[in-house]
């Protein structure tokens, strides 16, 4: 018998689920069976959430361990596996947290640049801006499926170079409140990871091409590539398979980067924002990762 209910929003990429998340912590059955769900439905959507960051941080190592930032002057001062991002200030004028308001880049992967992605993803939102921010996810299962027969052909068993320093050209001032710690990213060596990931449960064939990391693709040469990857990107972030949420206060959101990309519309500034961020790692046993 089902434990949890779910309603489509997008196919089955994008899900809502009817659960409130401290009801189900406790229970193994109830956790096994979201699980099972997400491996299908890489993005789910809980509305209405009331959780404390003990029960974000218990939930969200479930799925995998969490990541603490080096970040300081973002990182929640309870717990070091959660960020903020935020428009509210201390008495002292700092922000609460980063990312404050601005621009997004354009579609993207979380961690692509780095040698070993974390790929697991939650963000809840407990104050949220009137207008603007709308999140978007797009499908990279259908990303694949929508390359054409000789691009899938080229491309998979290839290893791509994706680099920081290209996203970083991409961000707008707002996004880069600590330049120290910008620069130190610059500094990262390139990660070379698969252009197709396969879920080792369902068998299912992701594209991960980012267009704000990836520079090169083995084996092509530049002509080549620069033909190549507008073609990717152009299935990763195609209208056809992306689904648009409008975030509400108390929506929690997960989302698997392994198989999906993301952005959001610019955040405006004059309003109250709230968000809590957790990341965590994913096992290669339970979904698409680019390693081992």
């Amino acid at each position: 018998m089902s434990l949890i209910k779910t309603t489509p929003l997008h196919s089955d990429f994008a899900v809502q689920v009817h659960v409130f998340i401290p009801d189900i912590l406790d229970n193994a059955d109830a956790m096994a069976e979201l699980k099972a769900i997400w491996q299908k439905s890489p993005v789910m959507i809980f509305r209405r959430q009331s959780l404390d960051e003990s029960e974000l941080v218990r939930f969200s190592e479930y799925f995998g361990k969490c990541e603490s930032t080096g970040r300081k002057d973002i990182q929640s001062p309870y717990h070091d596996q959660i960020i903020y991002f935020s428009t509210l200030k201390y008495s002292d004028g700092r922000f609460v947290g980063g990312f404050a308001g601005g621009e997004d880049v354009d579609w993207h992967s979380d961690q692509t640049y780095q040698v070993r992605p974390a790929t697991g993803a939650i963000l809840y939102g407990t104050e949220v801006p009137r207008d603007g921010g709308d999140i978007y996810w797009a499908n990279e299962y259908a990303a694949w499926d929508r390359l054409p027969t000789d691009i899938q052909q080229l491309i998979e068993g290839r290893t791509g170079t994706f680099r920081y320093a290209k996203r970083y050209a991409m961000l707008s001032t707002l996004e880069l409140k600590g330049k120290e710690a910008s620069n130190a990213m610059l500094s990262l060596p390139d990660a070379r990871h698969p252009l197709v990931l396969t879920h080792p449960k369902t068998g299912r064939k992701a594209l991960y091409a980012d267009q704000t990391t990836l520079v090169a693709i083995d084996g092509l040469s530049e002509e080549e590539a620069a033909r190549v990857m507008p073609i990717l990107f152009e299935a990763g972030g195609h209208p056809d398979h992306a689904y648009r949420h409008k975030v509400r206060n108390g929506d929690m959101m997960m989302w698997d980067n392994g198989c999906t990309l993301h952005r959001r519309d610019v955040m405006r500034i004059d309003q109250p924002r709230l968000m809590k961020r957790t990341t965590f790692r994913l096992s290669a046993d339970d979904y698409c990762v680019p390693h081992a």
